[in-house]
């Protein structure tokens, strides 16, 4: 019995057993970060199982709760049983009967009472709040589609076709691309104080025939067909030639560009490259569509040279030329399947509610146990022991 009762106790009661679910999103993190073997890269969904599993986890203690409602006795005389005692010189009878008074239900054995506590529906909002967040969570990533795409000024792109994207994320779930439109950029605009990380002036075309034109600023969204297609940030691409002495090639290639926190040095947008022993750097300013390019073979530089594309075909930095043939000009588009953000948003008010009531309102509940000279009691809250002192009874620690 024993047993049964440490079990249950710690399926439907321990806060402990929470880090179990805690494993397997610290393994992944692990995975992701420190690039650690995972021994769950055959699993597909690691997460997704293991919130889903959390969710019923959490669903069986909020109907363990819930159904605790209608009790008299919601906690038990075997849970909980404090360390400190204080001996009463009256009958247990007496005690007993003046903790009825004031609103303590016993059980049958008449040891072991409480008095109900809104901090015990506090617990059950809590466990329905978690409930809503995972649940709709788990749902949402079931259904879950993210795709990435870079695209410039140019001809229409069919987002109803998965080739389209750079980089795809689905759940198992995930529903077709069918009401996607067409989408064509006419216009790019250069971050600013109005559009921070850039802005595009894009047609949408969608199957039906019908056509919106939209402008699409970071961070907010166009809804289509329970998508939302929203720009994240503007890409440069210039593709660079470095040569020595005219002939000796140092590198040759596209690098991109994202932008920064806050400008450097006047310039907007960073990347860089590696070429064998060289370490190089590429700077950009799109006002003045100005590149810096730097080069260094350990601590020594090489190559610090500037130049204005489309303008300069070419810099020369001692014995070092530098070219820059094209630019890519892209705007990084991503493309979500809607989630339920305002339910799961409501689901974290109502675990916050419920943490707070069970944090502020604390059990009342009572032990007394019969002693030659009157009796033992023991309390978990301060109402009990109150209520005997108010009572003109001698309580002796």
């Amino acid at each position: 019995m024993k047993i049964e009762s440490k079990l249950s106790r710690l399926l439907l009661v321990s806060p402990w057993i929470f880090l179990l679910f805690l494993i397997i999103p610290i393994i992944v993190i692990l995975s992701i970060v420190f690039h650690i073997p995972s021994p769950l890269a055959t699993s597909k969904y690691p997460l997704l199982i293991n919130n889903a599993c959390f969710s019923l986890f959490v669903l069986i203690r909020f109907f363990y709760y819930l159904t605790g409602l209608k009790n008299k006795i919601r906690y038990g005389s075997e849970n909980g049983v404090p360390q400190r005692s204080s001996k009463i010189a009256l009958s247990i009878d007496s005690a007993r009967s003046s903790l009825l008074d004031a609103g303590y239900f016993f059980d049958a054995a008449g040891t072991y009472g409480e008095k109900r506590d809104y901090g015990y529906v506090g617990t059950v909002l809590m466990y329905a709040g978690f409930f809503i967040v995972l649940f709709t969570g788990s749902l949402d990533n079931m259904y879950q589609f993210s795709g990435k795409m870079q695209h410039g000024v140019g001809s229409p792109i069919d987002l109803r076709k998965m080739t389209v994207f750079n980089k795809v994320s689905v759940g198992p779930i995930a529903s077709d691309l069918s009401a996607l439109p067409q989408m064509k950029i006419l216009k790019q605009f250069f971050p600013s104080a109005t559009y921070p990380k850039g802005a595009i002036e894009a047609v949408f075309k969608f199957p039906e025939g019908k056509e919106h034109l939209v402008l699409l600023k970071s961070p907010e969204p166009y809804r289509a067909g329970g998508y939302d297609i929203y720009m994240s940030k503007m890409v440069y691409e210039p593709e660079i030639s470095i040569t020595i002495n005219d002939s000796k090639p140092v590198f040759r290639g596209k690098v991109i560009l994202n932008q920064l926190p806050a400008n450097d040095n006047r310039f907007g947008f960073y990347g860089t490259f590696v070429e064998g022993l060289i370490d190089g750097k590429v700077y950009f300013q799109p006002e003045n569509s100005l590149l810096k390019v730097t080069v260094n073979q350990g601590p020594q530089q090489l190559l610090d040279t500037e130049l204005v594309f489309q303008s300069d075909r070419l810099s020369r930095s001692a014995n070092f030329a530098v070219t820059c043939e094209k630019m890519g000009v892209w705007s990084e588009i991503y493309v979500v399947h809607g989630r339920h953000m305002s339910v799961i948003f409501f689901g974290g008010l109502v675990v916050i509610i419920g943490l707070l009531m069970r944090i502020t309102i604390r059990p009342q509940r009572v032990w007394i146990e019969e002693v030659p000279d009157g009796c033992v009691v023991r309390s978990v809250g301060k109402e009990a022991e109150g209520r005997l002192k108010e009572g003109g009874l001698k309580v002796e620690g």
